[in-house]
């Protein structure tokens, strides 16, 4: 019988057969002739290099694909092409500065979220401009990034622009420390509304420092957010600057023609120690990720022995591919002015389309008996579908759906990109350590050897993160409070409602992990995409829940 390892490709790898092929070619192709056209020259780096070379606050070191060397050195596949060229630049004579660098080529992601869905094999296009701090510069590459969009037939898209400094001068106004600042930026580039106002609940600085903050999410869309941002009397000189020079780059852009493709997200903060100033993320319709990123970098080559003023984006060959094929299916044409919403199936959906009623959206047809999973409310222009409640994340992560309603247990096991905007109030418990009483007090030490659960991924988090733990996970789909009792293990970690399935089986709650309820999720491109659609949404059913809460009051 043949080996299906010789068949077959390793997960997250994949043949690019002959039309696919010919697809990238000339997509990589027609990059690179407007690259040239505007000075850039090729360089190709090597596949890999030495471990060292990758900076961990770019890629996680587990994410790297590493191997060693016959003299021990660890070295590891290139996970990104700017850093390889960042160190060229900082340590080859490549002529008078400016350097104007282009490149192409794959790049390498050991990443658990590209297994089975995204590919660990990339390929890239893009370019560097090192050497110019300008925003001359920054407005170059982007608009040259945007010139290779449209020459790849891609004509509805969106370039979002933000500014790193703008985060940092709230950060720095409020007294944050490092810990703390980067948690809180981390909420807010995930638009964690949730989150974030629990944070900001326990920090010490002043109200209007954290109505900043609170706002921050919210300021995406047009020029207009920057204008109104550089009003606020109570921003710092670096928070003014970066505004300043976020509007001084969309006007170049402006002036060489691209303003009806710029949009502004102030909130886009993914890397501070990393950006330096710009930031840019490219959205198409049809793909439910960025098509390009980017932005400035003035630190990098100073790791390699150079300080030298650094901007640059790349173009993902595979979702510009994925974006074409859209358009030619026509997938996109008139399902773009519908919002699709996913439900859970059962009590989460019911309850669900109770705000949506109370709203004013036609769900008559959901509440018949119907085998039917998609239902569609012509007027407002919204279609909900029906799905299992651990796939509303996969539905919305990769953009067959706009928004989703699903529990907080779901969301945080099934680990997937999306934005957290709202939390729904309904559908409340809590997620536990349960076991016998005899192991209450025991957890934090070498007790607990197994921790059995139906959520694997939030027990290990909360056992190896946050309890410091090495234990052994075992995945149950069925009643899991009989681990403990039968010896299969110690522990185990589950929801948690009234607590009378564990006392009837003689368990007891030991330690809270965290608390659940409902949560609203949006797609990201979809929310940059349909931003006044889903923003109103959102707004509606937040005063819909908040009435609702008066009444129960």
């Amino acid at each position: 019988m043949t080996d299906s390892r010789n068949t077959h490709t390793p997960e997250g790898l994949a043949d690019v057969l002959v039309e696919e092929c010919e697809t990238k070619f000339r997509i990589e192709s027609t990059a690179r002739e407007v690259f040239v056209h505007h000075g850039y020259h090729m360089v190709q780096p090597p596949t890999f290099e030495y471990y060292d070379v990758y900076d961990a606050a770019v890629t996680k070191p587990e994410n790297m694909f590493k191997f060693f060397d016959n003299n021990g050195r660890m070295l590891a596949l290139r996970p990104d092409l700017t850093t390889s060229v960042a160190r060229m630049a900082a340590t080859k004579p490549l002529g008078d500065l400016p350097y104007r660098i282009a490149y192409s080529g794959s790049a390498y992601r050991n990443d658990e979220a590209f297994s089975n869905t995204r590919q660990r094999e990339f390929s890239q296009v893009g370019i560097e401009l090192i050497g110019n701090d300008g925003t001359d510069a920054d407005a170059e590459v982007i608009g040259i990034a945007a010139e290779a969009l449209i020459k790849f037939g891609i004509t509805d898209f969106q370039i979002d622009l933000g500014q790193v400094d703008y985060y940092k001068g709230l950060s720095e106004a409020a007294g944050l420390s490092e810990t703390v600042s980067d948690s809180l930026r981390e909420k807010i580039n995930d638009k964690d509304f949730v989150a974030i106002d629990n944070m900001l609940e326990e920090l010490d600085v002043s109200d209007e420092l954290k109505d900043n903050f609170r706002e921050l999410p919210k300021m995406f869309g047009g020029i207009e957010i920057v204008v109104s941002a550089l009003e606020n009397k109570s921003l710092n000189d670096k928070s003014k600057k970066a505004l300043e020079n976020l509007m001084q780059v969309y006007d170049a852009l402006k002036n060489s023609g691209f303003e009806n493709y710029l949009a502004v997200d102030l909130s886009m903060v993914p890397n501070l120690d990393y950006y330096t100033g710009i930031i840019v993320r490219g959205f198409a319709k049809g793909v439910a990720f960025p098509v390009c990123s980017g932005g400035r970098y003035d630190n990098l080559t100073e790791k390699f022995g150079r300080r030298l003023p650094a901007t640059g984006i790349a173009i993902g060959v595979e979702r510009i591919m994925s974006a074409l094929s859209s358009v030619q299916e026509g997938s996109i044409k008139e399902e773009s002015d519908y919002i699709t919403v996913a439900l859970a199936k059962g009590r989460l959906a019911e309850l669900s389309t109770e705000i949506f009623e109370k709203l004013g959206y036609d769900i008559a047809e959901m509440k018949s008996k119907t085998r039917k999973l998609i239902f569609t409310d012509e007027k407002n222009k919204f279609r909900f579908i029906l799905v299992k409640a651990s796939d509303v994340p996969v539905y919305v992560e990769y953009g067959a759906a706009d928004i989703g309603i699903v529990g907080k247990d779901t969301l945080l096991e099934s680990g997937k990109n999306v934005y957290e905007v709202l939390d729904l109030g309904f559908g409340r418990c809590k997620m536990a350590v349960a076991g016998p009483a005899s192991m209450r007090g025991k957890i934090d030490g070498r007790n607990i050897m197994r921790v059995a659960s139906k959520y694997p991924h939030i027990a290990r988090d909360y056992f190896h993160r946050v309890k410091g733990q090495t234990v052994d996970i075992i995945k149950l789909n069925g009643s899991v409070e009989l681990g403990p009792i039968v010896g299969l293990s110690e522990v185990i970690v589950d929801i948690v409602e009234s607590g009378k399935t564990l006392v009837e089986n003689g368990l007891e709650v030991l330690e809270d992990v965290c608390e659940l309820s409902a949560r609203l999720i949006v797609n990201r491109v979809s929310l940059k995409m349909h931003r006044e659609k889903i923003i109103n949404l959102i707004g509606d059913i937040k005063n819909e829940i908040g009435k609702t809460d008066k009444e129960d009051r």
